[in-house]
């Protein structure tokens, strides 16, 4: 087959997924709107992907414009990545990236970036200009608000989010740092895992009904509700919580006198030539930035090469300088994220251990390589050492023994090497 040929493949990979590439029927979406909760938006149903790329039908949103200033990236297709592979933890070989994308994990699209230009892309489940939502990839959007703060000296990392967020002074929140909040490390029982997730006497699951089903409860409240934990610090573990973030939202809210969105879009979106719009839905008018991000594959792409050295290729400045980079590389915890829920995952994922998590990031490896999952299935890889990242969105419903592993964060990283010679 020739490279030509081999190209065509890639970008037109042909998977249960494709039927999404059409308009559904006038039926299947009043049936998927009269259907919808957060728990069946959560079951990996047909519904659950029809919400995924439909979310402003679902939800109050905001709207930031595509901006007038435009950035077309070049290609330079390496499609021999379709038979990548690489090493599972337990010593066996994946399949191929191929293989993998055909399979039961339900990836929808996949990007790759190598020195600025995209090396690698396939849309297996939607078309290219389609919206998608980020999920918790979403999360380093927050965390990158939050250090351009810190090192412009509007925010002490060291300091309560209590200063920065007064409506949560008098609660828990007090005794949790800017920097503890950043790497999930709060010491209250807010702890986001699926058997809490499934659990309705759960702080989270409540907190998370109150902010995904009008009508549910003030997500907003419930954060002075938090408790925590038994024996435990701020700073001493790594617990995954999409509470973190929203409490880092209301603190950008403060600090800068902006609604999030604005101030976003002031800060990155304005400046990375996006061809789209961003969206992101709302709840008690906050942006949900902890994960109902939504734009292009593209777009998000975009977001992911400004941490590279080619951020210049889609942005008109350097958003994330090199001293932004280190401080968001060096502000985790190793001891705090060992042993970890999150540390797991990363094992089974890319087929070795991550360092730690950091600054909204799950996983950092010491060649400076980091990732950020996101529930069912997306996901954002930079590799600035590498000079690659990669994007990818899919519907997988948790946990991994319903849908295999997601291999996806694994063949990214792999690819960085393969493409890099190291």
């Amino acid at each position: 087959m020739s490279k030509e040929e081999r190209i065509k493949e890639m970008l037109n990979l042909v998977t249960p997924m494709s039927k999404w590439k059409k308009p559904q029927s006038a039926d299947f979406v009043d049936g998927a709107t009269k259907r919808y909760s957060f728990p069946n938006w959560q079951s990996g149903s047909e519904d659950s992907v029809y919400y995924n790329l439909h979310l402003p039908e679902f939800f109050k949103s905001c709207v930031v414009p595509a901006p007038s200033r435009k950035t077309t990236i070049e290609r330079d297709y390496h499609p021999e990545l379709l038979d990548l592979t690489y090493t599972a933890f337990d010593g066996s070989t994946t399949p191929t990236l191929k293989e993998y994308l055909g399979g039961k994990r339900k990836v929808q699209a996949m990007m790759m970036a190598h020195k600025g230009k995209v090396i690698f892309e396939t849309y297996p489940g939607m078309n290219p200009n389609d919206i998608h939502i980020w999920m918790s990839a979403a999360k380093p959007t927050v965390g990158l608000l939050i250090m351009l703060l810190a090192e412009e000296g509007k925010i002490d990392l060291e300091k309560s989010i209590a200063n920065y967020a007064p409506s949560l002074k008098g609660t828990a929140w007090e005794k949790v740092s800017v920097k503890n909040a950043m790497n999930m490390s709060s010491g209250l029982d807010i702890e986001e895992t699926i058997e809490n997730l499934l659990n309705p006497k759960t702080w989270i699951a409540n907190f998370f009904t109150a902010a995904f089903e009008e009508g549910k409860g003030d997500w907003v409240a419930m954060a002075h509700d938090a408790k925590p934990l038994p024996n435990e610090s701020a700073g001493d573990r790594f617990r995954y919580s999409g509470a973190n973030t929203m409490m880092l939202v209301l603190a950008t809210e403060h600090v800068t006198g902006m609604r999030w969105q604005d101030y976003f879009n002031e800060r990155v979106w304005s400046k990375i030539g996006a061809q789209g719009q961003f969206i992101c839905g709302l709840a008690e008018g906050i942006p949900i930035a902890a994960g109902l991000h939504n734009c292009t594959p593209e777009d998000f792409l975009r977001f992911a090469l400004i941490h590279t050295p080619s951020w210049n290729v889609v942005a008109s400045e350097q958003i994330v300088s090199d001293k932004v980079l280190k401080a968001i590389q060096d502000l985790g915890n190793h001891k705090a994220y060992k042993g970890s829920t999150e540390e797991k995952y990363g094992q089974d994922w890319f087929g070795e251990v991550p360092e730690k998590n950091t600054a909204q990031w799950d996983h950092y490896f010491p060649d400076g390589g980091m990732f950020k999952h996101g529930n069912m299935g997306q996901g954002i890889y930079v590799d600035p050492k590498r000079d690659f990242c990669g994007i990818y969105f899919g519907l997988a419903p948790n946990p991994d023994s319903i849908s295999g592993i997601d291999h996806s964060p694994g063949f990214l990283r792999a690819a960085a090497k393969k493409i890099a010679g190291k």
